[in-house]
C-alpha cells in the first residue's frame, strides 16, 4: 500500500522499528540522479499508512549533518508519490520559555550552513524561488490539530536557526541568535525544506526540545560532555522520551487527517508554476532534471 505522507526523523525512530515497535516494510534505499536515498520504510499500524526515512541510524555510522544526502532522500520521497513531508529534528532552547521535551512547530527559519546542496537546480534559474512562507502552514495547522487531540504541550510557532554541525555551538553564538529572533538551535531542516519546496511538496517542521542551548541563563546549565544537556531531571528526561514516542502515532494521525481531505488548500503544489511557464517545462517533474529545461 502506497503513502503520501512522509515521516523524515533521526536515529530515535529508527531504533523503534529495530525493536519491533513499529510494523510495515521495509523498502530500502532508492536509487536517484543525486546517489542513494537514505534507508525508507513503509510504516502501517494504527492509522493511515506513512513512509518513515531515518536520517541516520544512530551510533558510530551516525554521520556529520552536511554529510546527509538530503537531495536523495526529498528526490525519493517524490519518487513514491508523497505529497507532505513531516520532518523531525532535535534541538536546543535558545528561549527559555520553551522547555526541555516540549515541540516547537517552525514558522521561519535562519540558515546557517554552508556545506550542504541547498538547490537541485545548480547550473539553472530554476531554485530562484520565494521563501515565504517557509514552511507549509496548511500542514503545520494539522499538526497543530493532532497535537492538541493528543493534549502534548507545543508551540505552534519558532524561528529555527540552523548551524552546520557537527559541533554545537557557543554560547556567544547562542548569545547572537537570540538577538536575531531565533528561538531553537539545530542542525536539521535545511536544505530539505528548500528541496521540498523546489519539488512542490508540502513540508513541516517540527523540533522536539532536548536541552537548553549554552546561554549561562539562569536555568540549569548545558553540562560538559553530555549531548543532551545532562538531563538529570527525571521529569524532563520522561518527557522528551514520551515525545519519542509518539511521533509515528502523531504522523499515522495527520496523515488519516489529510487522506479524509480535512486539510487546508495550501500553494505547495504549485510552487514552480512561474518556472514552468517561463521556460515550458514538462508536466513530469523528473524531466526537469534532464535536458536543457531552464537553461539560459
Amino acid at each position: 500500500m502506497s503513502a503520501i505522507v512522509a515521516c523524515i526523523t533521526g536515529g530515535e525512530v529508527h531504533r523503534q522499528w529495530q525493536e519491533g515497535r513499529l510494523l510495515g516494510e521495509q523498502i530500502g534505499p532508492r536509487r536517484t540522479p543525486f546517489g542513494n536515498s537514505a534507508d525508507i520504510f513503509l510504516v502501517e499500524g494504527d492509522g493511515e499508512p506513512f513512509y518513515l526515512l531515518p536520517r541516520n541510524t544512530g551510533g558510530q555510522a551516525k554521520p556529520a549533518p552536511s554529510r546527509v544526502n538530503s537531495r536523495a532522500n526529498i528526490y525519493a520521497l517524490k519518487d513514491l508519490g508523497v505529497r507532505h513531508v513531516l520532518a523531525w529534528g532535535p534541538g536546543g532552547a535558545v528561549t527559555h520559555n520553551i522547555a526541555v521535551g516540549e515541540l516547537v512547530i517552525f514558522n521561519d527559519l535562519l540558515d546557517l550552513t554552508y556545506l550542504r546542496d541547498r538547490t537541485f537546480f545548480e547550473d539553472s534559474p530554476l531554485g530562484y524561488l520565494r521563501q515565504f512562507p517557509v514552511f507549509c502552514p496548511s500542514l503545520a495547522s494539522v499538526v497543530c490539530g493532532v497535537l492538541d487531540s493528543m493534549k502534548l504541550i507545543y508551540h505552534s510557532r519558532g524561528t529555527a536557526a540552523v548551524s552546520e554541525g557537527p559541533r554545537l555551538e557557543t554560547p556567544a553564538e547562542v548569545r547572537r541568535l537570540a538577538t536575531v529572533g531565533a528561538e531553537v538551535a539545530t542542525h536539521h531542516f535545511v536544505p530539505e525544506v528548500f528541496l521540498a519546496k523546489e519539488l512542490q511538496m508540502c513540508y513541516a517542521g517540527v523540533c522536539y526540545v532536548v536541552n537548553y542551548a549554552e546561554t549561562g541563563s539562569r536555568h540549569r546549565p548545558f553540562m560538559p560532555g553530555d549531548l543532551f544537556g545532562g538531563l538529570t531531571q527525571k521529569s524532563e528526561h520522561e518527557r522528551l522520551a514520551g515525545v519519542i514516542a509518539t511521533i509515528s502515532r502523531i504522523v499515522h494521525k495527520v496523515a488519516t487527517t489529510i487522506r479524509k481531505g480535512q486539510m487546508d488548500a495550501c500553494d505547495c503544489h504549485s510552487t514552480m508554476q512561474a518556472n514552468i511557464n517561463e521556460y515550458d517545462l514538462s508536466n513530469d517533474w523528473r524531466e526537469w532534471f534532464t535536458g536543457n529545461n531552464g537553461q539560459g
